[in-house]
C-alpha cells in the first residue's frame, strides 16, 4: 500500500597483513570496518550498524600438527537488534539502536594427526577449538527490544556465550571413517545484564556428544550415518520465543549421498 525510497552510501575499507617468520610459523593481523544498513522498513531514528574490527594472530603448521591463536576486538559505534519470530516472537522486523558496544575475545584451535609419525595408511585426526568472548554495552538506554530492555553501561550482551568449545577424534582408512565429537557452551544470558545471571534470564551450560560414520563406495556414492546428542541429554538453548526452547534430543540420521555423477 506504500512505496519507500531508501538509499545508503558507505565507505567500508579494510586492510590485512601476513608475515612468515619461519617456514612453519605465520603472523597475521587485520583492521576492517563493519557496516550494515537498517532495513527498508526501519524507522527514521534507526541508524546503520557500524563497527571497527581488529584481529591479531599466529599460525604454526608442521607435518601432522597445526595450531592457531587469534585475538579479536570489535568496537561498535551502533549495534542493531531486530525483532523476529526467533528473537521476540514478533515478526515485525522492526530494528532497534543499541548504541556503543565492545566485543573482544580469543580463538584457539589445534589439529593433529595421531598416526602421522607411525607410517600408517590410516589417519587419526584430533581437533580441538575454544573461543572466549567478552561482550558489553558502552551506552545506557531503555529499549523496547525485549532481549535488551533497560540497559546500563557495562551490561553484557545476551545470546553470546562467554565460553565455547568443540572437539573431535576420528579414524579414517581407505573408504571408511568414524568420528566422535563434542560441543560445549558455557552458561549464557538471554537478557542484557551484569554480574550473576538471574533466574529466568539465562540458560545453563551444556555439553553434547555426537557420533558419525561414513563409507565411500567410490563412484557409487557414500553411505553415512550419525547419532546427534548421543547420551540424549536434556538441555536448553534459548528463552525466546514463547519461553524455554529445548535443544535437539537424541537424533539418528542415515543416508546415501551421490556426488560428481557424470
Amino acid at each position: 500500500t506504500s512505496v519507500k525510497d531508501y538509499s545508503v552510501s558507505a565507505w567500508i575499507p579494510g586492510v590485512g597483513f601476513s608475515y612468515n617468520t619461519a617456514p612453519t610459523f605465520n603472523l597475521f593481523w587485520g583492521i576492517h570496518r563493519g557496516f550494515a544498513p537498517a532495513g527498508p522498513g526501519a524507522k527514521e531514528a534507526t541508524r546503520p550498524e557500524s563497527s571497527i574490527n581488529y584481529e591479531l594472530g599466529g599460525r604454526y603448521k608442521n607435518s601432522g600438527l597445526a595450531i592457531q591463536a587469534t585475538g579479536f576486538y570489535s568496537d561498535y559505534v551502533n549495534i542493531l537488534g531486530r525483532a523476529t519470530l526467533a528473537t521476540t516472537g514478533d515478526d515485525s522486523g522492526e530494528e532497534y539502536n543499541g548504541g556503543k558496544a565492545r566485543i573482544a575475545g580469543v580463538e584457539l584451535s589445534l589439529d593433529y594427526d595421531l598416526a602421522w609419525q607411525r607410517g600408517l595408511s590410516a589417519r587419526v585426526p584430533l581437533r580441538i577449538a575454544y573461543t572466549a568472548t567478552h561482550a558489553q554495552f558502552r551506552s545506557a538506554f531503555d529499549s523496547k527490544y525485549d532481549p535488551w530492555g533497560d540497559v546500563q553501561v557495562g551490561y553484557r550482551l545476551p545470546y553470546l556465550p562467554p565460553h565455547q568449545m568443540s572437539g573431535s577424534i576420528g579414524y579414517e582408512r581407505n573408504r571408511f571413517n568414524i568420528t566422535f565429537s563434542t560441543i560445549a557452551l558455557g552458561a549464557m544470558r538471554t537478557k542484557a545484564g551484569k554480574g550473576r545471571i538471574l533466574a529466568g534470564e539465562g540458560v545453563d551450560a551444556y555439553m553434547i556428544f555426537n557420533l558419525d560414520l561414513g563409507l565411500n563406495l567410490n563412484n557409487k556414492g557414500t553411505i553415512f550415518a550419525g547419532i546427534q546428542n548421543l547420551s540424549d541429554k536434556r538441555y536448553n538453548v534459548a528463552r525466546r520465543p514463547a519461553g524455554m526452547r529445548p535443544g535437539l534430543p537424541r537424533t539418528v540420521v542415515v543416508g546415501y549421498r551421490i556426488s560428481g555423477v557424470r
